[in-house]
């Protein structure tokens, strides 16, 4: 029981080579009391370590399985030998030990090797008969030692038995080293068979020694073949590499080589090995290592090298990688060629990219290559700016993909670069067709009201605190200098105004041209109305200096209208409408001038839109009233014609023709407002001639504005309403006013000369306000002159003017006829009469009359003013 702790024990139960102990005692206990003691003294050695160290049940069921076995069959060998009559006795004696130890070590080793690897399902050790061998001398020296002792003790020698004690105590201290060195070298050599690269050992004439598996497994090559043959004769494909020389300048100096590639042929392919030499005792190791996979693989990398290096070299892209771990940055060739540097593949820092992108687009950049990073996209993708080497900014689209370790964590990006420079440009062009006016260059309406709405939106938004303004411009006179100079001048003054607007704003502000000559501009982070005010003075003032266009001056200003935002608007619609509103209001004061909107003139506009509305139903419906002035002779007071005139009474309130008059103009409505006046009165003055023949009427004046003169075919227009109601064509008066004959001279002369040779009078109203009619009046087929109210007036004042005398002297020159307008008293009428003035027309006389009055004053045939007063005076 004791001898079954031991630690020889316990080794002998790893490798069944290993003579244990117990078997000494157990074969001493056969010879000397027999099977029966020799299995209870087997049994106790086997179950004494069960109780003294953690041993599982089927260990130990085992271990008892094997030794009751063995020693059972060990002493029936005995036992049937010695049941031949053999006397105990030598010679003799040694035939049924030989028996009993024969059979005890060949159960032993069937039922360790064999049976009880079938039973659990291990692997058998296919070198079982080996080990036994390996084994037996050891069971022979234990049974011989058995022997002696039992011997010792069956002839009672119990004086010797101190000394065999003490020989068998340093005996099995021998034994035990013995077996520890067993023991090392076992697991040596499992440790060599366990590990995946393959050893071998060579003694200095170049044969094996040892050979793990791994070595059979990678060389192809078993154990039983190599082990104590040359190399070169086991393995003949090392012959024809560089090995057996490496393997002989190891022998010779001590120094350890490798040697990179021996190819080994196999059935299953060609196998790549790196074998490493080192010098041992008496000999050399060989450490062979699969490198088959990682040589494809390198081989695989290397032409996968070469075609990436010949399709970056054919490709119009730039290839990049960047290695997040170490910093380095990689960039082949055409990717530093589309930048100007030289067309060398380079390893760098990133800030070598970094550094080139525009400072507006790095930000961007960086945001969505951390996104990229932190999984937040499949793909980097990113289209910015790089500084080309001659210090232009152009164009690259940047895609890469990152590659992550097994814990996730980014180990690299790689990606291309695209020049995108001429597609970016041929974009904005197709995309300015539609932004940008052609002929400025400046954004379009379209683009000017969007930015407006993202302005207020940012303001609805609370991103932005500052107000802003909206100026819009008209520039004067421009019709002017178009039809005099032509489109083409007028477009170069467009240009160059243009350019000028340009210069008067500040970074961040925005202009566009609307249309026509008028143009708007955003200003942008106003602290105050005051810089708004401050850049208009600048614009006018850049715009009054003259313009050189062909070779000539050319001047111009501008009306403004500012509107500042974002006050109560909800949409840039609005805030354009109010700029366009102050633009007007400041034209209509005088021109050159800046105004800024105010809610004073949003009601006046908002009232001009209802009187707008009225108007044009009113045009649609007729809804006018055709009213009479006579016209007298001076020297009777007799009415000898009407002065037609249009009245309008809007919501029972009338309406002054100074005002809807202009505005029907400004709205296109007066030429069919004209032509129904025109065809009303002639056709009331011809009723009148047919009912009243004895009236002496002469003729019926209408008042044309300057937009019916030039009208498309107005001399049609006369003739067909002279025809169609009857008149003789001298019976009509067509009278402008001087202002018309300044808007276009030419053309209205050649209008006047038609109507005259059709036969109706041209009469010259409001004669003496223009300012240059009288260069163009001896050119003009005027038939009388209208002398206006405010020069009849000026008859009551001690120190007047001559003008009045100067229009009749002048109008004896012509030989034309004159009347005279608004004569309001009896002085007036006498002066005129005096100066030589035939006809005249006022309030002294009788106000414009409705159609029915007019009628009952032709029927009564009486003198009127002064004259009319006088006759009924004498009459009664």
């Amino acid at each position: 029981m004791l001898a079954s702790l031991l630690e020889v024990e316990r080794a002998s139960e790893r490798d069944r080579a290993v003579m244990p102990p117990s078997f000494v005692l157990t074969f001493a206990t056969l010879l000397l009391f027999g099977p029966n003691v020799a299995l209870l003294v087997a049994v106790a050695g086997t179950l004494t370590p069960a109780f003294a160290t953690s041993r599982s049940l089927r260990e130990v069921l085992v271990n008892l399985t094997v030794t009751v076995a063995a020693t059972e069959a060990a002493a029936l060998a005995h036992q049937h030998l010695l049941s031949f009559g053999m006397a105990p006795a030598w010679p003799w004696l040694a035939l049924p030990l030989g028996a009993a130890l024969v059979a005890y070590y060949l159960v032993q080793s069937a039922l360790v090797e064999l049976a009880v690897p079938l039973l659990t399902r291990q692997p058998l050790n296919r070198s079982w008969a080996k080990t036994a061998w390996r084994g037996w001398p050891l069971y022979v020296m234990g049974a011989s030692v058995a022997t002696a002792v039992a011997v010792l003790v069956d002839q009672r020698m119990y004086a010797v038995l101190p000394v065999v004690a003490a020989s068998l105590a340093f005996g099995y201290r021998i034994y035990a080293d013995y077996v520890e060195r067993l023991e090392e070298r076992r697991q040596s050599r499992e440790v060599i068979d366990f590990i995946e690269q393959g050893m071998s050992v060579l003694d200095h004439d170049g044969c094996v020694t040892l050979w793990n598996e791994a070595a059979e497994r990678l060389v192809g090559c078993a154990r039983e073949r190599v082990i104590g043959q040359p190399l070169e004769h086991a393995v003949p494909a090392v012959s024809r590499t560089e090995l057996p020389r490496a393997i002989k300048e190891t022998l010779g100096d001590g120094k350890a080589r490798s040697v990179a590639h021996v190819s080994i042929p196999l059935p299953v392919g060609l196998r790549i090995l790196e074998v490493k030499v080192i010098a041992v005792a008496h000999g050399v190791t060989l450490l062979w290592h699969d490198i088959t996979e990682r040589t494809n693989a390198e081989h695989e990398l290397k032409r996968s090298g070469e075609r990436l290096a010949l399709a970056a070299e054919g490709a119009n892209d730039g290839l990049w990688q960047w290695n997040l771990q170490t910093q380095e940055f990689y960039v082949s060739g055409r990717w530093r060629a589309m930048i100007g540097l030289s067309p060398e593949a380079s390893t760098g820092r990133p800030q070598a990219w970094l550094e080139r992108v525009h400072p507006h687009d790095v930000a961007d950049l960086r945001q969505k290559l951390e996104a990229h990073l932190a999984g937040q996209s499949d793909v980097f993708q990113h289209e910015h700016r790089v500084r080309h080497e001659d210090g232009s900014y152009r164009r690259f689209l940047c895609r890469g993909v990152a590659v992550s370790a097994r814990d996730g964590k980014r180990l690299r990006i790689a990606g291309s670069l695209t020049d995108t420079t001429e597609q970016a440009i041929a974009q904005e062009r197709l995309r300015s067709v539609g932004f940008l006016d052609p002929l400025t260059g400046l954004y379009n309406r379209a683009v000017f009201v969007e930015g407006l709405g993202r302005r207020l939106e940012e303001f609805r938004l609370r991103r932005v605190s500052n107000s802003f303004a909206v100026l819009y411009l008209d520039l004067d006179r421009f019709k002017i200098v178009n039809d005099s100079l032509g489109h083409l001048v007028g477009d170069q003054l467009l240009i160059e105004a243009s350019r000028r607007l340009e210069s008067c704003l500040r970074p961040g502000d925005a202009i566009a041209r609307l249309g026509g000559d008028e143009f708007a501009i955003l200003l942008s982070g106003l602290n105050d109305d005051a810089q708004a005010n401050a850049i208009a003075f600048r614009i006018q003032e850049s715009l009054s200096l003259p313009f050189s266009i062909g070779g000539r001056e050319v001047f111009t200003t501008a009306s403004i209208g500012i509107a500042f935002g974002p006050a109560h608007y909800n949409n840039p619609d609005e805030v354009m409408r109010d700029a366009d509103t102050a633009m007007y209001h400041a034209k209509s004061r005088g021109k050159a001038r800046h105004e800024v909107f105010d809610e004073a003139m949003h009601a006046r506009i908002r009232d001009r839109l209802s009187l707008e509305n009225d108007l044009r139903r009113a045009i649609a419906t007729n809804g006018f009233e055709v009213v009479y002035q006579p016209i007298v002779l001076l020297s009777t007071g007799m009415c000898v014609g009407f002065e037609s005139l249009v009245r309008w009474t809007r919501n029972g309130e009338p309406v002054s023709p100074a005002t809807f008059v202009p505005i029907a103009e400004e709205l296109g409505l007066i030429e069919p407002l004209g032509t129904w006046v025109m065809e009303q009165a002639c056709q009331t003055f011809a009723d009148w001639q047919r009912r009243y023949p004895a009236a002496g009427l002469d003729c019926i004046t209408v008042n044309v504005s300057s937009r019916q003169l030039v009208q498309q075919n107005f001399p049609r227009v006369v003739r067909d309403v002279v025809q169609r109601t009857g008149l003789k064509p001298a019976d009509v008066r067509v009278e402008i006013t001087e202002t018309a004959l300044l808007d276009s001279p030419g053309e209205a002369a050649g209008v006047l000369r038609e109507l005259r040779n059709f036969g109706v009078k041209v009469y010259l109203d409001d004669f003496g306000t223009g300012y240059s009619s009288l260069s163009h009046l001896h050119k003009l087929p005027v038939d009388a002159l209208k002398i206006d109210r405010s020069f009849v007036k000026s008859l009551m004042l001690p120190d007047r003017p001559a003008i009045v005398e100067s229009i009749l002297a002048l109008a004896r020159t012509l030989n034309t006829s004159v009347v005279a307008e608004g004569i309001e008293d009896d002085i007036q009428a006498r002066a005129l009469e005096r100066l030589g003035c035939t006809h005249a027309q006022g309030f002294l006389f009788s106000r414009p009359l409705s159609t029915s009055k007019a009628e009952e004053l032709v029927k009564a045939r009486q003198p009127l003013g002064p004259k009319g007063a006088t006759r009924t005076m004498n009459v009664a």
